[in-house]
């Protein structure tokens, strides 16, 4: 019985990714799942230099939280006292240098803020 259920749930998140992906997108796409504590600052990501053109920005914003992005990192908080899930997504952006940005990347991000 464990391995229908496994082998079911599978099979769902095949049919779900495959019904989601888009034929026009020519950028990247990449998903985590993250857990944080209540009430702690979660580092989702960190890097050592910042794009000369370009950049990111929150294109879906928390509804349990804020999210902080500066050149080199983005950090999420939850709400006061929120246990519970939330999702976050996150655009990366890049230009040739001619000042016509375009995507370069999504990050999707479904975190569990839990006790």
């Amino acid at each position: 019985m464990l391995i229908r259920f496994k082998l079911v749930m599978v099979l769902m998140g095949i049919l779900f990714a495959s019904s989601c992906s888009k034929d026009d997108q020519d950028f990247p796409t990449t998903t985590a799942e993250l857990q944080v504590k209540v009430n702690d600052t979660l580092l989702i990501a960190s890097r050592e230099t910042a794009p000369v053109e370009g950049g990111r920005e929150v294109s879906v914003a928390p509804k349990h939280g804020k999210v902080f992005i500066d050149a080199f990192t983005i950090k999420y908080l939850a709400d006061t006292g929120y246990t519970g899930e939330d999702y976050l997504e996150i655009t990366n952006k890049g230009s040739i240098g001619d000042g016509n940005y375009f995507v370069t990347s999504v990050e999707q991000y479904t975190i569990k803020i839990s006790e």
